[in-house]
């Protein structure tokens, strides 16, 4: 009778057992199922938002801001530098273009070069001592605008170079808004002449406006 009571607890032990692993395996198996579906949401939003982004920043670089500046009719002896040609939309001249133009049998560097305002296709201003009066052999590295002095008028920065027997030469100007023109201050300009780079033109002037802005 004893044998036989042990044998029936042995035997109700190891069903207990087995039913006790069953259910474990069954529970790890649905939690693993639940983090891989975690997983796979989780990679499909960010994978989304990705999208998304390339999609604006593909969009945004489509825009033609200054498409059609690119389309002035020249002199056949004129070429357009379009890398210095940009829409223009300040005062006293919105809604315009600010255009560089240069000689055409000269490409690198474009040698001559002019700035002008267009407006509707049409020459509507010329800036005045360009180069700070050296007038041929001469072109634009880099042009800018930005309001220099904080009075709200944006002004312009010319990153000027100009050729010479020994080695090309800076010839940067600073045309300052005054609402209805611009004006530059040659010898103010001349300040300027060991700066090759906009920003350390622009740090200079705003550090020394008083000799810019009169």
């Amino acid at each position: 009778m004893e044998r036989l009571t042990i044998i029936l607890l042995l035997i109700v032990q190891l069903t207990g057992a087995c039913f006790f692993s069953s259910n474990k395996e069954k529970t790890n198996s649905a939690d693993t199922k639940n983090a891989n579906n975690l997983n796979v949401s989780a990679e499909k939003s960010n994978s989304g938002a990705g999208l998304n982004q390339a999609d604006k920043k593909e969009s945004a670089s489509k825009t033609p801001e200054n498409a059609d500046c690119f389309n002035i009719k020249l002199p056949t002896d004129k070429k357009l530098d379009k890398k210095q040609t940009f829409a223009f939309d300040h005062e006293p001249f919105k809604n315009a273009c600010f255009v560089t133009i240069h000689d055409a049998e000269y490409d690198d560097p474009p040698l001559n070069s002019e700035f002008f305002i267009y407006k509707d296709g049409k020459q509507v201003y010329k800036f005045p001592n360009q180069f700070n009066g050296v007038t041929i052999g001469c072109w634009a590295e880099g042009v800018a605008f930005q309001d220099l002095n904080e009075d709200g008028l944006t002004d312009i920065i010319i990153a000027g170079m100009c050729s010479a027997k020994s080695a090309p030469y800076s010839e940067n100007m600073v045309y300052v808004n005054k609402g209805k023109e611009f004006m530059t201050n040659e010898d103010a300009n001349y300040t300027l002449e060991k700066f090759k780079k906009i920003k350390d033109i622009a740090d200079f002037v705003k550090q020394n406006r008083e000799q810019f802005f009169q």
